[in-house]
Formats: structure tokens, sequence, C-alpha cells
């Protein structure tokens, strides 16, 4: 008795999404170890700056803006930025997926692998530029980068203006909250928590209505 065939591409996308994104840690480990060198490094060097200088700056005021003291912010804010990077990809990765499921469109692993590194620059930038700028600048520069790289992708892969529109929002809104929890140290587990709650909710109502057999037998279903 022969057995029917059947395509579980929904299945194997999602085991494909879930390998996508432990492979990207790979690099954003490389990122978090640079960090560590660059900040070690210049920890070394603002000691001995200080040691030197410390007769000139005897009695005089503290600068508005201490360079030293914004590279260490922003060494932190990298720091715990890659710690949501598990998070930030699956929920970009989970907005493509959608897309190729609600509106019949068909991604490619290199489509969702550009993706990805457009997402793994977000954190060299963000370092990059903490080095150089507020951290506050550092992290709007690195997302609005990252983010227009991605959005303009999406136009030509997604094929329409409105769904690489919806990436955009979807960005916006997640380095929007990302920002907010890397602020709010006393309240980052209860915005992150209240944020992945409205994410769950958003993804369980735009495919409430999708049959999911019909998704695993190869058949497209209406969105």
């Amino acid at each position: 008795m022969a057995l029917r065939p059947r395509s579980h591409t929904v299945t194997l996308k999602l085991l494909f999404i879930a390998a996508l994104v432990l492979l990207l840690q790979l690099p954003l480990s490389l990122v978090n170890n640079l960090r560590q060198e660059r900040s070690d490094n210049r920890e070394a060097a603002h000691a001995r700056q200080t040691e030197a200088g410390a007769a000139k700056r005897e009695g005089g005021l503290s600068p508005a803006y201490d360079p030293a003291r914004a590279a260490a912010e922003g060494y932190r804010m990298v720091e715990r930025a890659l710690k949501h990077s598990v998070l930030v990809l699956t929920l970009v990765f989970a907005a493509f997926f959608l897309f190729e499921t609600l509106a019949g469109l068909r991604l490619h692993a290199v489509h969702y692998g550009l993706v990805g590194a457009a997402l793994c620059l977000f954190y060299l930038a963000l370092l990059a530029l903490g080095e150089v700028l507020p951290p506050g600048q550092a992290y709007v520069g690195a997302a609005a980068a990252s983010s227009l790289l991605i959005v303009c992708y999406s136009i030509t892969i997604l094929h329409s203006y409105v769904r690489a529109g919806s990436i955009a929002a979807l960005l916006g809104a997640e380095y929007g909250v990302l920002y907010v929890v890397l602020r709010m140290e006393d309240f980052a587990l209860l915005a992150g928590t209240a944020s992945l709650f409205a994410v769950l909710a958003g993804i369980m109502f735009f495919t409430r209505k999708v049959d999911w057999f019909a998704q695993e037998g190869g058949r497209q279903t209406a969105a």
C-alpha cells in the first residue's frame, strides 16, 4: 500500500528559522568579544590618562560630556542588547514567516539569512557608534541604519510597499521597546514580559483562521 506523500513545508520552515536564530548567535558572540576587548583597552587607556593628568584636573570642573563615561555606558548598552538578540531575531523572522503563510509568498533561505545579517549589523553599529556618540544617539543611529537596510530589501522580496511598511512599523516598535527595556533596569523584566504577551496576542490574532493542516499538506489557504 503506497503512502500519500505529504509536504511539511511549514514545519520545515519553522525548524529552519529556529536553526538560523541559533546560528546567528555565533557572529553576535564575536561582537560581544569585540565589545569586551575594546572596553578593556579603553579602560586601561583611561586609567593611564587619569594618572598622567591628575595634577591638571585638580580644582577643575567635570565636563558636561565625558567621552570615557559615555563609551562605558555604550558598552553596557551593547552587552544588555545582545542578551535580547534571540527575541529580536525571532520576532522579525516570525513577521516574514507570517507574510509567507498569510499572503502566499515564497521566501528563500537566502532572504532570511540576509535579513538576519542586517539585524546582526545593528549590534556592530551600536558598538561602533557608541564609542563616538552618546548612547541614545548611537542607539538611534544603529537602529535606523539596520531598519532602513531591511525595509528597502523587504520592498523587493515582499512585493509590496505596504508589507514593507509593516516591517518598518514592526522594527520601529521593536527597537523602541528594546530601548525602553535597556533604560528601565528596575522594570526591564516587566516591560519585556508585557511586550511578549502583546506579540503573542498579535500572532494568535492574525493566524486564528489559518488552516495549518492545509498548509502542511502543501495547499494554500485564503489569507
